[in-house]
C-alpha cells in the first residue's frame, strides 16, 4: 500500500511539472483622472481617454504578457535578452502581448504604451516597443527617438521576418528572441543609408537635411568670386573712362546736363517657399507618424 502510494505521488509531481507555468503577475498601478501618471508634457487634456484607457506599468519590467503566452521561464530568458539589448544599444526596448486592445488598433496601443509609461533612453526617449495583439490578430513594432532613424521601413521587415514563422506556428517566446536578436544585429550595422539626411531634434522628433556636396560649394564660389571680379574690374574701367570723356567735354566748353532723381519707386516680392512635411518615408527610410501624446513614432507590423 506505501508503495502503490509513493508510486501515485511520484505521478503527481510528474504530471505537476509537465504543465505549462503561468506568466508572473504584471505589476500595475492605477491612473485617475487627477492623477494620470505621465510625464507632464504628455497630459495634453485633449489625450486623457488615451492616457486612462492606457495600463500603467513599471517601466523596469520590460515583458508584459498581458495574454498569458509565455511561461515564467521564457519571461525570463527574454528579460535578459531584452535586457542585455538595452545594455549594447543605449535605446530602450519593451515587449507587449495583449489579448483585448481597447484602442483603435496596434499602432494605438503600441505608441500610447511607450509614451504613457516611463519608456525611452536620453531626452528623445530613444527605443522600441513590440507588440503582439491577439485580438486583431496582428504583430507591431514601434520605434521612437533615434531608434526611429536606426530602423528603416526595410529594416523592421527585416525584424518582423526573423520571427514571423514561428509566430505562425504560436510560438511566441522563439518569434520574440529571434526579433530582439535581429533588432540587435542591424543596431550593429549602423544607420542605414537609406536615413543618412535624417536627424532627431531634441523633442525626439525625425526632421531631413539637404546637403550640398563640397565640390557643389567649391564652385559655386568660384563663380560668385569670378562675377564678382568682372564687376569690379569693368566697373573700375567704366569709371576711368568716364571721368575722361568728362574732362574732356569742359574743356571743350560743351554743357552738361546733369539729371536727379528726387523719388524712386521700389517694388518688393516676397518669395515663399513651401515646404511640407508628411508622415510617409523620404526616399525609402523610416516612415513615421504623430501618436495621441504628440510624439513622432516610426514603425510597422503585419497580420499573422
Amino acid at each position: 500500500m506505501k508503495r502503490i502510494y509513493i508510486i501515485a505521488v511520484l505521478i503527481l509531481l510528474i504530471i505537476i511539472a509537465s504543465l505549462p507555468v503561468s506568466a508572473k503577475e504584471i505589476k500595475t498601478c492605477l491612473r485617475t483622472d487627477t492623477n494620470l501618471q505621465v510625464r507632464d508634457k504628455f497630459n495634453l487634456g485633449s489625450n486623457k481617454e488615451d492616457i486612462l484607457s492606457t495600463p500603467c506599468v513599471d517601466d523596469m519590467d520590460k515583458i508584459y504578457d498581458f495574454a498569458d503566452l509565455l511561461t515564467d521561464l521564457e519571461e525570463e530568458n527574454l528579460f535578459n535578452l531584452v535586457n542585455n539589448y538595452i545594455t549594447n544599444t543605449s535605446y530602450d526596448l519593451a515587449i507587449v502581448l495583449i489579448n483585448e486592445n481597447p484602442k483603435a488598433d496596434e499602432v494605438s496601443y503600441a505608441d500610447d504604451f511607450y509614451d504613457y509609461n516611463l519608456f525611452g533612453k536620453n531626452e528623445t526617449r530613444d527605443g522600441s516597443l513590440i507588440l503582439i495583439d491577439m485580438d486583431n490578430r496582428r504583430i507591431y513594432i514601434s520605434t521612437t527617438g533615434y531608434a526611429i532613424k536606426m530602423y528603416d521601413d526595410s529594416r523592421i521587415d527585416d525584424i518582423l521576418d526573423s520571427g514571423f514563422d514561428n509566430l505562425k506556428n504560436e510560438e511566441y517566446y522563439e518569434c520574440l528572441s529571434k526579433m530582439v536578436q535581429e533588432m540587435q544585429d542591424e543596431f550593429d550595422l549602423g544607420y542605414p543609408d537609406s536615413n543618412k539626411n535624417m536627424e532627431i531634434d531634441s523633442n525626439g522628433d525625425p526632421i531631413y537635411i539637404k546637403y550640398v556636396p563640397y565640390k557643389v560649394i567649391i564652385l559655386i564660389s568660384s563663380i560668385i568670386t569670378l562675377i564678382v571680379s568682372l564687376i569690379l574690374y569693368f566697373k573700375t574701367r567704366l569709371k576711368i573712362k568716364v571721368g575722361s570723356t568728362v574732362s574732356y567735354l569742359k574743356n571743350a566748353n560743351i554743357n552738361l546736363r546733369e539729371d536727379k532723381f528726387i523719388t524712386a519707386n521700389t517694388t518688393r516680392t516676397r518669395i515663399v517657399s513651401d515646404i511640407s512635411s508628411s508622415g510617409s518615408s523620404h526616399g525609402g527610410g523610416s516612415s513615421f507618424h504623430s501618436s495621441s501624446s504628440g510624439s513622432s513614432h516610426g514603425g510597422g507590423g503585419r497580420s499573422f
